[in-house]
């Protein structure tokens, strides 16, 4: 015992271990600044970027690190690039790692919620910023184990670097087995001081887990410092008069496909300033593409989307926008958007959700972003609710933190996607409310729903919707009594019961006519 003891201490060893840790951080270091672009290049669209990506990272994941090794030190002087063995041990240890911590980021990218990414473009996010601020943060999650254990992997790989003459810890143990024979006592220590350095590193490990965690967030944001917060005037707090004959929304001539497969069908619709129109459908209808479609987020083959006289998804000669130019495009239309299933950014508060546009969109400072915030959220009855994080609350209160996040933008039209169909029937009634109240500030407001009575309660103008086209429009009162059989059809089924998703009739069936009622409000 007393000899391994002697070993484990002895600083010849653990300056073979210094080494070692400097071997491993400097590969890892590089591994993951040059992973990541390697894992956003692999999941890029253009073949030509991503195909010799991913050969790269097949070829490096398939052959052994210490052949890397010894043939990185052998051909480099060939070409006149001299190293010492450390620096070529370093360069084949960060090669290589650059393709599992590409694979290892591309999974925890992959793993962000595809919901919330969404949420982000929609409401103009640029691709970078959507990157820092929605998807990095949920990614480290997901990467946060498997780097650990790829960190306690690299660090006995480091022990391949004493084929090259690299007097690191494995090496200086076999030094001293040379000379005195001692095998068991010199390598156990040897083994022990691996285990200190892993035990370090899971530390570590659990240390960063912990700080990108929900629940470290959730208890950090109970007990922060409060923030400053900016006074806005009394006006901005007040709805303003608004010219009821102005049309704000015009969907003229749209078309969507997916695959080949037509979803709206030459489908057009004026919103005007200050209205509700309620979609109401089936399920599969073209209700969501058609809210999708106003945000530049579906595939639109043909016709055009102008909301407040900003052409969406185009410019001004009618050519699609580059990807580039869209999150311009969405933020200069002013659209809120209330995701059915909330979609609200899981590691911020409900404040620091409502502040996400103003702050990294609209670029306000901070200070008056989170008095736009405070003042959403107490609209919305939540003021009790700042520093909670979406999993601390109810289904109703997330969805009513969505619909705050959409109005602190100053939004000119807010869109409503099943707002309440992912919620209890106990939480419906509020939601509701929140929303007649938006009506009544004089909203202008375009809601799709399957509930008959909250339309029929909140409306200006129904649209009724079958298989991607628009069957039936007008007041209130076409609920009590409808123009069309397929609408007065649907409206038997919904107070039965028996609405169910919408299945396309056969091609050669005939189509009913439709009838179309406009009327102004």
């Amino acid at each position: 015992m007393d000899i391994f003891l002697h070993y484990l201490t002895l600083p010849y060893l653990w300056q073979g271990a210094v080494i070692a840790v400097q071997l491993m951080v400097g590969a890892l270091f590089g591994g993951i600044v040059i992973g990541f672009f390697l894992a956003l290049a692999s999941m890029s669209k253009h073949r030509l970027i991503s195909y010799p990506v991913k050969a790269y990272i097949y070829l490096l994941r398939g052959t052994p690190v210490l052949l890397q090794l010894i043939l990185l030190y052998n051909v480099l002087p060939q070409f006149g690039i001299m190293l010492s063995a450390f620096a070529s041990a370093l360069l084949a240890l960060t090669i290589n790692e650059t393709a599992y911590c590409a694979e290892i980021i591309r999974g925890g990218i992959i793993s962000a919620n595809r919901d919330q990414r969404t949420a982000a473009q929609a409401f103009g996010f640029t691709r970078t910023a959507e990157m820092i601020h929605v998807v990095i943060p949920q990614a480290l999650r997901a990467i946060m184990p498997t780097l650990g254990n790829e960190s306690v992997g690299l660090l006995k790989s480091t022990s391949l670097a004493s084929v090259v003459g690299v007097s690191e810890l494995t090496m200086r143990s076999q030094t001293i087995v040379s000379e005195n024979f001692l095998f068991i006592p010199v390598l156990m220590a040897s083994g022990g001081i691996y285990v200190i350095l892993a035990s370090v590193l899971a530390v570590g490990q659990w240390w960063l887990e912990t700080r990108v965690g929900l629940d470290f967030r959730a208890r950090r944001a109970r007990h922060r410092k409060p923030r400053p917060v900016a006074e806005l005037p009394a006006s901005a707090a007040s709805p303003t008069t608004v010219d009821s004959r102005e049309k704000l929304l015009e969907v003229i001539d749209l078309r969507v496909a997916y695959h080949g497969k037509e979803v709206l069908k030459g489908l057009s619709l004026t919103v005007r300033r200050g209205e509700v129109v309620v979609l109401l459908g089936r399920s599969g209808s073209g209700k969501s593409t058609l809210l999708k479609s106003i945000l530049a987020l579906a595939p639109v083959s043909g016709g055009d989307i102008r909301v407040g006289g900003e052409r969406m998804g185009r410019g001004p000669s009618g050519a699609p926008l580059p990807a580039r130019a869209l999150p311009a495009n969405r933020a200069a239309a002013r659209i809120g958007i209330v995701f059915q299933n909330f979609a609200l950014f899981d590691h911020l508060t409900a404040e620091e959700n409502v502040m996400s546009i103003p702050v990294i969109v609209q670029k306000d400072a901070k200070p008056v972003a989170r008095a736009k915030a405070r003042r959403a959220l107490d609209q919305v009855g939540l003021s009790a609710f700042y520093h909670s994080l979406p999993h601390e609350l109810s289904g109703g209160q997330q969805q009513r933190v969505a619909i705050a996040r959409a109005l602190a933008s100053n939004p000119q039209l807010i869109l409503f996607d099943e707002p309440t169909s992912a919620l209890d029937p106990e939480l419906v009634r509020e939601v509701h409310s929140t929303i007649r109240k938006l009506a009544d500030m004089g909203m202008t407001l375009v809601i799709s729903t399957h509930d008959v009575d909250f339309a029929r309660s909140v409306a200006d103008q129904i649209v009724f919707l079958q298989h991607g086209v628009l069957v039936e429009q007008g007041p209130p009162s076409i609920i009590d009594n409808p123009q069309t059989q397929t609408f007065a059809a649907y409206l038997r089924q919904e107070a039965a019961g028996e609405i169910g998703p919408e299945i396309e009739p056969e091609p050669t069936a005939p189509k009913p006519a439709a009838k179309l009622i406009h009327t102004e409000r």
